[in-house]
C-alpha cells in the first residue's frame, strides 16, 4: 500500500507550443494545477497508483481532487502510457527537482515511455503530448520516486482538452473541424473560440496528404505546390466564391508536415484564412466568419486572453 505520507502530486505537461501546466496558462507560475504545484493536499489519489498502461483518467474539479479511471470511449485529460522509476538516478538524499528539472526529466522518461506505448509512432508536432504525474516533495522525502507517464491533448495555451478513444488508435494529425475558429493571443494563434469572436485563423479545409502522396514523404515543397491550389478550392467553396476572402481582407494557407510526423502517420493537415497586421508584424484579430460579415483589426490582440472563451465548450472533440 501507499503510505499516506506520499502525498498530493504534480502534473507537467509539454505542449508544442507553450510550456503551461496542467490548469495553468498565463499568470499561473508553471507550477502544477492552479499554480500551486499540487493537487490538493489529500493523500495521492489510488486511481493514479493503480492505473496500468493505456488506463484513462478524468477529473472535473480545478484542483484534479475527483481524479478518477474512466473508459477510454469516455472523454479524459490522461491516458497512462507507464511509469519510470527514477531511484537509480535520484537516491535517498537527492534534493527534490525544481520545475525545470522536472520538465527535463519528464521529457527524457516518458517521451521514450509513452514512444513504446504508441509503437514509436509518436508524432513530436501531432495533436498529444507527454504528461506526467510526480511525487510531491512530501512524497519525494517518503522515498516515492515513481514517475506515472501518459499522453495528453493541450491547445495552444496549455489547457487540457479531453480525449475521446485511446491515443494508441488515433490519428495524431494537429487538425482541427471545419469551420473552428482559433482564438488570438497578441498576434499568437490560441485556444479555439466561437467565430464571432476575435480569432487568429478559421479553418476552411481539411486535406489528408497520403491521397497526393502515397509513396515516401514527401518534400515541403511539394506540399506546398500542391496545397496551395487545393486550400484555395476548399476556401473557395466554404466561403462561397473564389474571390470572397480576398474581398474581405483575408489571406488561405495552410499547415505542412515535418519529416517526423511523416514517419508517426499522420498525414492530414488544415487549410486556413487569417490576415496580417498592416505592419506585417503578426496576425491580425479576424471577428466574424469569412461566410458572412468580417471586420479586420489594425491592432495587436491583448495579451494574455483567457484560454476559456466562451462558445466552445471544453468538452468539444477537436
Amino acid at each position: 500500500m501507499i503510505s499516506a505520507a506520499i502525498g498530493a502530486l504534480l502534473i507537467l505537461v509539454v505542449s508544442a507550443v507553450l510550456n503551461w501546466p496542467t490548469g495553468g496558462g498565463p499568470g499561473t507560475g508553471g507550477r502544477g494545477v492552479g499554480g500551486s504545484g499540487q493537487i490538493g493536499s489529500a493523500p495521492a489519489p489510488e486511481a493514479v497508483f493503480d492505473a496500468k498502461a493505456g488506463d484513462c483518467l478524468n477529473w472535473n474539479d480545478p484542483d484534479a481532487g475527483d481524479i478518477r479511471n474512466v473508459t477510454c470511449a469516455e472523454p479524459h485529460l490522461f491516458q497512462v502510457t507507464g511509469s519510470s522509476e527514477l531511484r537509480g538516478e535520484f537516491g535517498d538524499n537527492a534534493p527534490f527537482p525544481d520545475p525545470e528539472q522536472w520538465q527535463q526529466i519528464k521529457q527524457q522518461r516518458c517521451t521514450d515511455v509513452s514512444k513504446g506505448f504508441l509503437a514509436n509512432q509518436f508524432d513530436p508536432h501531432g495533436r498529444f503530448s507527454v504528461g506526467a504525474f510526480t511525487p510531491s516533495e512530501d512524497g519525494w522525502a517518503d522515498g516515492d520516486r515513481m514517475l506515472h507517464c501518459g499522453i495528453q491533448q493541450p491547445g495552444p495555451s496549455g489547457k487540457l482538452f479531453p480525449i475521446t478513444g485511446s491515443a494508441a488508435q488515433m490519428d495524431q494529425s494537429n487538425v482541427y473541424p471545419v469551420g473552428r475558429c482559433l482564438g488570438i493571443n497578441g498576434t499568437a494563434v490560441w485556444d479555439p473560440v466561437d467565430c464571432a469572436r476575435p480569432h487568429s485563423v478559421e479553418i476552411t479545409g481539411q486535406v489528408d496528404l497520403g491521397e497526393q502522396f502515397p509513396g515516401g514523404y514527401p518534400s515541403e515543397t511539394d506540399q506546398d505546390g500542391f496545397l496551395a491550389t487545393r486550400c484555395a478550392e476548399l476556401t473557395d467553396n466554404f466561403a462561397g466564391g473564389p474571390t470572397v476572402a480576398k474581398d474581405k481582407g483575408l489571406v488561405p494557407y495552410w499547415d505542412t508536415l515535418a519529416p517526423e510526423s511523416w514517419d508517426a502517420g499522420s498525414r492530414q493537415v488544415n487549410c486556413k484564412v487569417s490576415a496580417q497586421l498592416p505592419d506585417g508584424s503578426g496576425l491580425a484579430p479576424v471577428t466574424g466568419s469569412v461566410k458572412g460579415e468580417v471586420q479586420v483589426g489594425k491592432e495587436p490582440a491583448p495579451k494574455d486572453a483567457a484560454p476559456n472563451e466562451p462558445g466552445v465548450p471544453a468538452t468539444e472533440p477537436r
